[in-house]
């Protein structure tokens, strides 16, 4: 688990100055967590927490090095198979504005206004799962 907070922390605090108190939370200890690896270092990450026939996916974060590879879909793709697999109808995500069309190509429909989270913009996606 080290890896991911390591990763999260690479990404959310450092290059997104997301206050440090904010980035680690509650859900954590409920989360499944998800993790890329590559020659036995987190390279990618994400966590689910149910709630009820709802799987919500946070804190998806690819290293800098990373990214533009495919990892993040691979994670993406990996959650909604696990969430379907474990009874979940619907995956709802506060997707970072910038990344929307991310999501959007991987079949999630924004939903609402934009909000602030810790300083950064973000807009509700919403994915209908298949059984």
């Amino acid at each position: 688990m080290s890896g991911v907070y390591a990763l999260r922390r690479e990404v959310f605090v450092l290059e997104q100055g997301v206050p440090e108190e904010l980035e680690v939370d509650e859900n954590d200890k409920l989360a499944v967590h998800l993790a890329a690896l590559s020659d036995g270092h987190v390279i990618g990450t994400l966590r689910i927490v149910r709630h009820e026939h709802t799987a919500k996916i946070g804190r998806m974060a690819v290293s800098a090095n990373s990214r533009k590879k495919g990892i993040g879909r691979e994670l993406m793709e990996f959650a909604a198979a696990a969430a379907s697999s474990a009874g979940a109808q619907e995956i709802i995500l506060a997707a970072q504005f910038t990344a929307r069309e991310f999501y959007g190509q991987l079949g999630y429909i924004q939903e609402g206004a934009i909000f602030d989270d810790a300083g950064i913009s973000h807009v509700m996606m919403r994915k209908k799962l298949r059984r």
